[in-house]
């Protein structure tokens, strides 16, 4: 592809993210396989070129949407013009190229400035202003620009360290070992690892450190009855038969059906054959999760959240949540911790999760639980975030270098 087509891409892939943040569609990462699936021709420096552009874009999405009143050709414009690169030597009209740059907008693009106003440098919707200074405090500054930024590929070791670490080194992958979790892998540059023998025959699974450092916390041991009530794909469920060394049975239950079978595919890459998965509907979840009810050793429970914690892998997710999904989320994460409350039995263990750095689905919800709930004791973690509740862990990419996680542990005493 010529220089101008991929400005061409990079406008065609910006409005249909815009499309998509306003009707709640697709990832931009989902857009972008699906638009070059499509155009094969491309090769992986177009690609690249293209992505990058895209997700330099979306790190700026509130400040270039509203000075180019929401039109994706001016937001490239501006974005180059703001990383110092002359947008006429693309808009030329010629064959494959954006049509030709107009008089209004060179002046337009003569008229960019930086971004001045906090929330637009640090590229967050307004509203969460509140809620992200009494979460970061003095930090905010740079709380804020790490959520900005890209995050590293990280593996965790599902078995055999040395045949991966072997592997890495043959290929010459830089890497380095977690600081939090012993199981943490951190790439040094982002890697296409579907096709590596090491995660083909289960060895390794893609998987933030935070994620894996929550799980640790679940003080799981072989023989235990577990249930992940959210389990989705399974990544934490397919943690936890690690530290049960397929001994024991966990329950993975989700509303999703196709996720539920990826965790089937990924446990037997992984030689895991401890599940019972539960696809859970309306009609049959009341009855279903009856069936466990003060049986479990512990439960998992990695709650739908708004994923403010993620925004350095799904840059453009900050612009999908509102006040109103806030509130959705939290009500819907109460009737979860009423459902694990129930499955656990008299001494068992709920680890309450979540991706978000917001304290409404955080420390907010614990202090309530516990307030409302006299059996219920906070087993402190003995590490230390940014938490606001004692006995609680809040991860961030600036105060411990992982994804924004929440992690809790409530025992039920009698």
């Amino acid at each position: 592809m010529l220089p101008s087509a991929t400005i061409e891409a990079v406008i065609d892939l910006t409005a249909q993210v815009s499309t998509s943040l306003k009707e709640n569609g697709p990832a931009a990462d989902v857009l972008t396989r699906k638009y070059f699936s499509l155009r094969r021709y491309a090769g992986s420096k177009d690609r690249r070129r293209v992505t990058n552009l895209l997700y330099d874009i979306i790190r700026r999405w509130g400040y270039l949407y509203e000075i180019s009143d929401g039109f994706a050709r001016r937001m490239v414009l501006a974005e180059l013009a703001l990383s110092g690169d002359d947008p006429k030597v693309y808009f030329t009209g010629e064959k494959h190229a954006p049509d030709l740059i107009t008089a209004e907008e060179i002046l337009f693009v003569e008229n960019v400035e930086p971004e001045k106003l906090e929330h637009h440098r640090l590229n967050y919707p307004k509203w969460l202003d509140a809620s992200l200074k009494d979460r970061f405090g003095d930090k905010f500054t740079q709380e804020m620009v790490a959520l900005n930024e890209r995050a590293p590929l990280t593996l965790r070791i599902a078995r055999n360290a040395e045949k991966i670490i072997a592997f890495l080194s043959e290929k010459e992958i830089g890497y380095e070992r977690g600081l939090h979790a012993n199981s943490a892998i951190i790439l040094n540059e982002q890697q296409q690892i579907r096709d590596w023998p090491i995660y083909r025959s289960g060895l390794v699974e893609i998987q933030d450190e935070a994620a894996q450092l929550a799980v640790k916390y679940v003080e799981l041991k072989p023989g235990q009855q577990v249930m992940d009530l959210c389990a989705g794909a399974g990544g934490k469920a397919l943690a936890a038969a690690g530290y049960m060394k397929n001994k024991g049975q966990i329950y993975a239950c989700d509303i999703s059906e196709n996720r539920l079978k990826e965790l089937k595919i990924r446990a037997k890459r992984s030689k895991h054959h401890i599940f019972q998965s539960y696809v859970l509907t309306e009609k049959n979840r009341v009855a279903k999760l009856d069936e466990f009810k003060g049986k479990m050793d512990r439960v998992i429970l990695d709650v739908p959240c708004t994923g403010t914690g993620t925004w350095r892998r799904n840059p453009e997710s900050r612009w999908r949540i509102s006040q109103e999904k806030v509130n959705n989320y939290v009500k819907v994460q109460r009737a979860l911790l009423e459902e694990a409350w129930d499955a656990v039995k008299v001494g068992g263990r709920i680890a309450y999760m979540t991706c978000s750095i917001l304290k409404a689905e955080n420390e907010e919800q614990i202090e309530r639980f516990l307030l409302n709930h006299a059996t219920s004791v906070l087993v402190p973690i003995k590490k230390n975030g940014i938490e606001q509740l004692s006995g609680t862990l809040q991860l961030s990419p600036f105060s411990r270098g992982t994804d924004g996680f929440f992690v809790a542990i409530l025992e039920k005493q009698i």
